[in-house]
C-alpha cells in the first residue's frame, strides 16, 4: 500500500510527531510505502529512502489557490492508495482539504483539541479556569475567549480565523473515517457535529519495553521523572510547586524537555530551595530517556489542559512505573486510579504532592501499580494491535471510495 501522511511538523516536536514517525516506520517495516507532506516553514528531519515533500502553509483562500497545483502534481506523480491527515490545522487550508476529499480516499487522526478550539487556551475557559465542554460556536465569544490571539493579531484576524475553522470542520465532517486516540476526543467530535458511526477510537501504542535496572550502592531510589515541554499547558510550574510540598526525604526529580517557560521553571526551583534536588536535563534521545524511565520510581504528568491521550504515560507504564497525573482529557482512559497510579483533580498541587509522597514512601505499592500498568500496556497498547486496526480502516476507506466512484459511473 502507498500511503501519504500529512502533518505540519516533521520532526520530534511533540506527541503527534512522535506517533507520526513511529507509525510511518512501522508501516514501512510491513512493506508499505510512505510519503510525507509537511511544512517547508518548520524544522524537519530526513529519513533516507523515504519520499518527503515540503510545501508552504496555505491556510487562507489566496494561499490555497497558489499551492493547489503542487498537491495535484504530487498526487499525479505518486498515485497513492490513501492519504492520512494528522495535524493540518493552520497548515492546510480547508479549500485544499476539500480538493483532496474529492480525488483520494482520506482518513484523519485528531491528535489534539485545537481542531475545535480557536483559542490558544486549549479548551480551558479563561474567565473561570475550567475545562470547556461547549462545541465551537457562540460560546467561544460568550466565554471571554474572543479575541483568540489578541496579543499578536487584531479583532478582524481573529474573526477570520474562526470562520476558517468553522468551514474546516464542515469539510472534515465529509470524511467517512475519523480516528480518535481516546474516547474524550471522540466525545468532543460528536459534540461538534461529527457522526458517531464515522469515528473510530484507536489508542496510541508504545513499543518500549522494560530494561534491566543497574543497582549501585549510592543509587537514589526515590527518583521522580517529568517528560514534557516547558509551557503552561503541560503544567511544568505546577509540577515544581508540588515538589516543594513533598515531605519524604532523599528524593530527586529529573525533568526532560525544553520550552518557553524554562527560565521561569529554573527561577521557581531556586525560589523554592530545590536546586539540589531538581535537575533539568534538556531534550534527550530515545535511549537516554529509556534509562531514565527504568531508573525512576514514578512519573508525573501535570497537564493543565485536556490531553488527547498522553503517550508519555503508557511509555512509563511499559517500564513498570506508576503514574501520578492530573485528571484531564483522555488520561483517565489508560491511568486507572488506585491500580496503575493516581489521578488527581486538575490543578490540585497539594493533592499531586500527597500522591507523589505516598509512592515514594511505599515501595511495594509503587511496584504493584507498576506491574499492573505493564500488564495493561501489553494487553491494550502494543504496536501489533494498533497496526491491525489502522490497516483495516485503510482498506475499508479505500473500498468505500471505489464503490462511490463506481456508483457515479
Amino acid at each position: 500500500m502507498k500511503i501519504i501522511h500529512i502533518n505540519e511538523y516533521y520532526c520530534n516536536f511533540g506527541g503527534t510527531e512522535k506517533y507520526l514517525l513511529n507509525i510511518c516506520k512501522a508501516l514501512e517495516e510491513m512493506g508499505n510505502e510512505i510519503i510525507i507532506i509537511s511544512s517547508s516553514e518548520k524544522e524537519a528531519i530526513h529519513v533516507p529512502g523515504r519520499k518527503e515533500y515540503f510545501v508552504k502553509c496555505s491556510y487562507g483562500l489566496k494561499s490555497s489557490l497558489k499551492i493547489k497545483g503542487l498537491f495535484k502534481e504530487i498526487l499525479k506523480k505518486e498515485n497513492p492508495d490513501i492519504v492520512h491527515l494528522h495535524n493540518t490545522q493552520y497548515f492546510l487550508s480547508p479549500f485544499i482539504l476539500n480538493y483532496l476529499l474529492k480525488v483520494i480516499p482520506i482518513v484523519k487522526t485528531v491528535h489534539d483539541i485545537r481542531l475545535f478550539c480557536p483559542s490558544f487556551c486549549w479548551k480551558v475557559i479563561p474567565a473561570f479556569d475550567e475545562i470547556c465542554n461547549y462545541p465551537m460556536g457562540l460560546q467561544c465569544f460568550r466565554n471571554n475567549c474572543y479575541p483568540f490571539h489578541p496579543e499578536k493579531k487584531g479583532f478582524l484576524w481573529n474573526l477570520h480565523k474562526f470562520l476558517l475553522m468553522t468551514y474546516e470542520l464542515q469539510i472534515l465532517k465529509k470524511i467517512n473515517r475519523i480516528i480518535a486516540p481516546s474516547s474524550y476526543i471522540g466525545e468532543q467530535l460528536i459534540r461538534n457535529g461529527f457522526l458517531k458511526e464515522c469515528i473510530t477510537i484507536i489508542p496510541h501504542y508504545t513499543d518500549k519495553a522494560a530494561i534491566q535496572e543497574k543497582e549501585t550502592k549510592d543509587r537514589i531510589k526515590k527518583k521522580i521523572l517529568y517528560v514534557g515541554r516547558f509551557n503552561s499547558i503541560k503544567g511544568i510550574l505546577q509540577f515544581i510547586e508540588s515538589l516543594s510540598l513533598v515531605k519524604t526525604q532523599d528524593w530527586m526529580a529529573e525533568i526532560v524537555g525544553e520550552g518557553e517557560l524554562q527560565e521561569d521553571a529554573s527561577r521557581l526551583v531556586g525560589k523554592l530551595g530545590l536546586n539540589e534536588r531538581v535537575h533539568f536535563l534538556g531534550n534527550l534521545s530515545g535511549g537516554e530517556l529509556n534509562k531514565l524511565y527504568a531508573d525512576c520510581r514514578i512519573i508525573v504528568m501535570s497537564s493543565m489542559v485536556p490531553e488527547s491521550f498522553g503517550l508519555v504515560g503508557i511509555e512509563a507504564m511499559a517500564f513498570g512505573k506508576p503514574v501520578v497525573a492530573f485528571d484531564s482529557g483522555g488520561i483517565n482512559e489508560w491511568l486507572i486510579d488506585g491500580e496503575t497510579g493516581f489521578l488527581v483533580k486538575r490543578g490540585d498541587v497539594k493533592g499531586l504532592s500527597l500522591r507523589i509522597n505516598q509512592l515514594l514512601e511505599d515501595v511495594s505499592l509503587a511496584k504493584r501499580m507498576g506491574l499492573e500498568g505493564q500488564r495493561q500496556v501489553n494487553e491494550h497498547y502494543r504496536k501489533e494491535t494498533h497496526l491491525k486496526r489502522l490497516l483495516t480502516i485503510y482498506e475499508e476507506v479505500i473500498q468505500n471510495k471505489k464503490t462511490e466512484r463506481q456508483s457515479k459511473k
